[in-house]
Formats: C-alpha cells, structure tokens, sequence
C-alpha cells in the first residue's frame, strides 16, 4: 500500500465530510489515521455549494483555501446534501438545480456570484480544483441514499454533480451507487447514522463509525488509491 504519510490533504464541503454524526472526526482524520495525510479541513456542517443566506458557501471555503496558498496532493469533497433541501415554505430546493453546464459556463472561484445556480457554483468549484491544486487528485464524494431528503432531487442533483465531475476528471466515490447504504430502509438507517436530535434512532443523514468504516472510506480510500496507480 502507498504510504502518505506527510502528504497534504484538502477536505471540503459539510457536514457529512466533517463528521458532524460522529464527534467531528470525518472523513479527513480517517485518512490521517489509516493513511498518515496531514489534513486542511475547510468543511461545515449545512454548507451549500451554491450560496443559501446564513448558510456556509463551499465557494467561500474553496477562496479561503487559495488564499491561504494551501498546497494538496489530495483534495476531497461532497456537496449538494444541503442545497437539494425542500424548504417548507416554498416547496422548493434551497438552491436551483439550474440546466446543464459546460466548461465555457464555469468560471473563477472569485468571478462566482451570488446568484449562480448548483451548476454553476459546482462547475467552477470544480475548475477551481484543477487550476488552483494543478498537482492534487481529486476526488467527489457522491453520498448516499438519504431518507431525510426527497428521492428525486437527491439523485437528480447527485447525477450532475457526477456529469460534472466527468467533464473535469475529476473521480467520485459513489456512495449512493456503490455502498448500498439507504436510509429510507430504517434498519439501515438506525445502524449506520448517528442520532444527532435525540429521536432514538437514526438521523438518516451523518454517519457513525459504522457508516463511516464500513460504507464511506473503502470506496473513497478506492479512488485515492486509483489516482496513484494503485489498488489499495
């Protein structure tokens, strides 16, 4: 197995990247401790990738990233949990999908407004990645199927987070697809994620250490392993 010991690792993106359902120790110190990475946790628990008032921006943490001239040999991030959230209010997901996008739509993580849709901001997310960490693998993580989120939009938006990624190269740890983990099952749900509100049961949205050890780190430790040439 390859060491990495000392190699810097970037994780970003909210709660479930965090480790949020399991005392704050996510995906990052999981590779630190299997792997030796140092990790830059940029990560918060509610983020958005596209801006949702009082909520963090993955954008935001993407800039900070920069302009603390961080360097990575590894980045790793989720996104889009949060900003396919129905409000009750308006029936509506926290931030529109909006319509399929190329390379020429995405643009500088600082040129990123306000008002760009889920598309957009993940777009240029991801060729922030590219041009700021030339040197980085980099891999999405696609979560997974979570019953505390509608059914549609949690697969809609997850599916062009993917389509996204493809366009850059950017490789997934497909939780959703892959991991079998589906917390509209209650068993499931009560095994592998944490109950974060005092319900007595599974939250359905962050995980344990069983959900984590089990469900998460085999297929992102995968990907890592695939971007050096290597099997695990």
């Amino acid at each position: 197995m390859k060491s990495f010991t000392g190699k810097k690792l970037l994780v970003f993106g909210d709660s479930i990247m965090y480790g949020s359902g399991n005392g704050g120790f996510g995906v990052g110190e999981y590779l630190k401790e299997k792997l030796g990475f140092h990790i830059a946790k940029y990560c918060i628990g509610g983020a958005r990738v596209g801006f949702c008032n009082g909520k963090s921006w993955l954008v935001e943490q993407v800039r900070q990233a920069v302009l603390n001239k961080e360097t990575a040999d590894v980045i790793v991030f989720d996104g889009f949990t949060n900003d396919c959230c129905i409000s009750e209010e308006s029936g509506l997901c926290d931030v529109p999908l909006g319509d399929a996008v190329k390379e020429k739509d995405c643009v500088d993580i600082f040129a990123v407004t306000e008002r760009m849709n889920f598309s957009q901001c993940f777009g240029s997310i991801a060729l922030a990645f590219k041009k700021y960490f030339p040197v980085a693998g980099i891999v999405f993580v696609r979560p997974h199927k979570m019953g505390r989120r509608g059914d549609g939009v949690q697969k809609i938006y997850g599916e062009r987070a993917t389509e996204i990624c493809k366009m850059y190269g950017i490789a997934v740890a497909d939780i959703y697809n892959d991991s079998g983990l589906d917390t509209f099952d209650c068993v499931q749900r009560d095994r592998y994620t944490a109950d974060t509100y005092g319900w007595g049961k599974g939250d359905c949205t962050h995980p344990n250490a069983a959900g984590y050890i089990e469900k998460y780190m085999p297929l992102i430790e995968k990907e890592i392993f695939a971007a050096f040439g290597e099997k695990g």
